[in-house]
């Protein structure tokens, strides 16, 4: 399980990589790991951001809200 955890702010400063269809914003993106700031409308369902974690070529989604 990813133990990594942002502030809000720490994502909202950063520079939007992609937004998704939905709104979401990828705000980091590596190899193995990505994280999507949610978008308002949607954190009811998705949480505050995801971070999405590539283990052996598969993408696992894990929901996460701001402390």
């Amino acid at each position: 399980m990813n133990t990594i955890s942002y502030s809000k702010r720490e994502l909202q400063q950063l520079d939007t990589i992609e937004q998704s269809w939905s709104g979401d914003e990828l705000k980091i993106e590596d190899d193995n790991v990505k994280v999507w700031l949610t978008h308002r409308d949607n954190r009811a369902y998705d949480g505050d951001y995801t971070i999405e974690t590539c283990i052996k070529g598969v993408w696992h989604q894990t929901k996460c809200y701001f402390e």
